[in-house]
């Protein structure tokens, strides 16, 4: 009875969330930085690939959410970003769900820059679901993005995932589109839009912000419209570590807690 009834509030939380427990990294809220060109983090090539042109240096982190405090909710994450010639490479690996449920994505992906104003980035994604004693199925679909700067403040950019609609078992795997705009109003201070159209589900628009004071201190905030979140940041930068803890807020399910680990080898 108690695994029922999880599964039934887990069932019901992600049809408000757009009916998915995300496809991980697809249904998280957008990372200001992903459409910029000084404000790269690693995570944020889970939503944009292209910046993985931009990635100073190796770098690896974790990072865990507990979504609106349900541990059957709980997403896990670890991702890392090799520089290369003209571009980088990127590798993700994510957990999401609990004992009778869970999903899971591992993604290989490379971006690189085609001239001073443009860059291009791929990723292969294997996805896979498993419900124990039920079903255990995977798949293989990918995603890209690009990202045009416009000038040396305004950047632009696209990524879609899962173009060619493949389906996870008897599911129809979601294909989403994805168009961003990015103002670095100074080199502290950045300004993010993020429109989103999942397949047969109004789009959503996403308007963020991300400030840093000094060099040590990250901040940011944004807020989505469909599913309805508002979310607040705090980072510390210790040398190559980089330290935050986000928390998200939906108006009827209420807060997920998010904390990041971040490290670089070089500063």
């Amino acid at each position: 009875m108690k695994k029922l009834l999880i599964t039934i509030v887990c069932s019901m939380c992600t049809v408000v969330i757009c009916a998915q427990l995300a496809w991980l990294s697809t249904g998280k809220q957008p990372l200001p930085g992903a459409y910029s060109r000084n404000f790269h983090q690693l995570f944020s090539i889970l939503q944009q690939q292209a910046g993985l042109a931009y990635i100073p240096a190796v770098t690896a982190g974790v990072a865990s959410e507990q979504r609106f405090m349900l541990k059957a909710l709980s997403t896990h994450t670890a991702a890392l970003a090799i520089p290369a010639m003209n571009g980088g490479f990127g590798l993700t690996l994510q957990q999401a769900g609990y004992r009778e449920y869970r999903q899971q994505s591992v993604g290989a992906g490379y971006g690189r820059k085609l001239g001073n104003r443009f860059s291009l980035g791929m990723q292969i994604d294997y996805l896979s679901v498993k419900i124990p004693g039920y079903t255990t199925a995977g798949t293989i679909t990918f995603e890209s993005g690009c990202l045009l700067h416009i000038t040396s403040q305004l950047h632009a950019g696209i990524h879609l995932f899962n173009p060619v609609g493949r389906k996870l078992e008897n599911e129809v795997l979601p294909v989403i589109y994805t168009a961003g705009l990015g103002y670095e109003v100074s080199p502290e201070f950045l300004l993010s839009i993020v429109l989103k159209q999942h397949s047969n589900v109004p789009p959503s628009t996403a308007v963020m912000c991300e400030y840093r004071p000094v060099k040590q201190l990250l901040l940011r905030s944004g807020i989505s419209s469909d599913p309805q979140f508002t979310n607040m940041a705090a980072g510390v930068l210790l040398r190559r570590l980089y330290l935050s803890v986000t928390g998200s807020h939906h108006p009827q399910l209420g807060i997920t807690p998010e904390i990041t680990i971040t490290w670089q080898v070089k500063e």
